[in-house]
């Protein structure tokens, strides 16, 4: 067998890294335990001693119900839509179905009902004010308490909209689109088998119009969302060498190892917008086999070395892009995800492994995280609604198909003007 060629070589040196024995030669050793315990400890300070803001929270709950009847007593021929909705799941997972309910109820010509998040686990205050996140679904709509006060439930018919994937949206359109004033609906209409399927595709052109135009964090997230750019020099600065340029990574760990074992076993593939074919270059090869199992966890959860392939991916044709911001899910509950965060670090701000890889920009110099964000008493609540905001307007963004944040993250990215696919990768 003959030797490799010294070309070969070279050409080997520069693929990207796939496998664990490359990523813990290329990291600086040792690292930093006390900065990852520092990490850990920050958030459970945090966890324990920053209140949400409930005083705020009941001022927004009766200014809603203000703003609903105010409504109600202006205008006349209205009708209305109530929607099953999700109770206590992942912030992203209901805000995700608000929207697409709020878009359903606007193209039938319905004044839509919102309802609160529900934040776990708090018990009797797991109720938060919509408006304290989404402002968009509660312009022109109506509380959930108003609805019962303008639809009594001798007025109030009930229906079910789950029907086959390919034609669910048409017949949701077709029954919601008829005169019954006051409509609720029973079922689950957005429901996890629905959204991993084709058939939302057929939503996409007119949802992107939606995102565009009705898309609107609160006052507070915005506030939140702009002091976090200043702080994290992610705006232009025209006394620093830099524009404001930077990328995004959505690292999904917490409980997901777990989660995607249990999908491996099911053949489940991508979740919502990360399944649209505008998309589908947009994926790190090798590509996604649905009858493999294995393929399946490597998307799901992938190793370090593919999620800093995803990122050269990106960073060897955007040599500007030196800056990254890595949104996660560590807390106190899954304190290992800040050892992941601090090995990502260490091999993006390596000079070697830069130049290993073929980063003609050399290595990140600023490499921040969710933690980073700069909260204040009773702020806490907004930090995913920041984070969210951040991917969206970097410069590129990775993120993982499986997840339903990374995958709203997407769509709000596609929905602005100038975006393009290819400045998403999906790990």
């Amino acid at each position: 067998m003959r030797s490799p060629s010294s070309a070969q070589r070279r050409c080997s040196r520069l693929k990207f890294l796939d496998n664990h024995d490359a990523i813990s030669k290329a990291l600086p050793k040792p690292l930093d335990s006390g900065r990852i315990v520092s990490d850990a400890t920050k958030m459970g300070y945090i966890y324990y001693t920053l209140r949400p803001p409930y005083a705020l929270y009941d001022a927004l709950f009766q200014s809603e119900l203000k703003d609903s009847q105010d409504l109600i007593r202006n205008t006349e021929q209205r009708k209305y839509v109530k929607f099953k909705q999700l109770q206590g799941a992942g912030f992203n997972n209901q805000a995700q179905e608000i929207l697409l309910f709020h878009h359903l109820a606007l193209q039938t010509g319905r004044t839509y009902v919102y309802q609160p998040f529900i934040w776990r686990p708090r018990g009797e205050k797991a109720a938060v004010p919509l408006s304290a996140f989404l402002r968009g679904p509660t312009r022109g709509s109506i509380s959930e308490a108003t609805f019962n006060e303008v639809c009594p439930e001798s007025d109030v018919k009930h229906v079910t909209l789950v029907t086959n994937h390919n034609r669910q949206w048409s017949h949701a359109k077709d029954v919601l689109s008829k005169e019954d004033r006051c409509i609720v609906v029973d079922d689950w209409l957005f429901n996890w088998n629905y959204l991993g399927s084709t058939g939302i595709h057929d939503i996409w052109p007119s949802y992107q119009k939606y995102l565009n135009t009705h898309f609107e964090w609160s006052p507070q997230v915005l506030s939140v969302i702009d002091k976090t750019e200043e702080a994290l020099n992610f705006k232009t600065n025209r006394t620093m060498k830099y524009d404001g340029s930077y990328m995004a990574l959505h690292l999904r760990r917490g409980d997901f190892e777990a989660h995607c074992a249990w999908l491996k076993t099911r053949q489940t593939g991508f979740t919502t917008w990360s399944t649209l074919p505008a998309l589908s270059s947009s994926i790190l090869p090798p590509s996604l086999s649905l009858t493999s199992p294995e393929s399946i966890y490597t998307h799901c959860y992938p190793s370090l070395p593919r999620i800093l392939s995803a990122i050269t991916r990106l960073a060897a044709s955007k040599p500007h892009l030196r800056r990254i911001h890595i949104l996660h899910d560590g807390a106190i509950d899954h304190p290992l995800v800040y050892l992941q965060y601090h090995k990502l670090k260490a091999a993006l701000m390596d000079q070697g492994w830069a130049r290993r890889n073929g980063w003609k920009g050399g290595p990140m110099f600023q490499v921040t995280q969710s933690s980073d964000i700069p909260v204040e008493r009773g702020e806490r609540d907004w930090k995913v609604c920041v984070d969210m905001e951040l991917a969206v307007r970097a410069d590129a963004f990775v993120g993982n198909g499986y997840s339903s944040l990374s995958s709203q993250i997407a769509a709000l990215r596609l929905a602005r003007d100038g975006a393009r696919a290819e400045d998403i990768v999906f790990v």
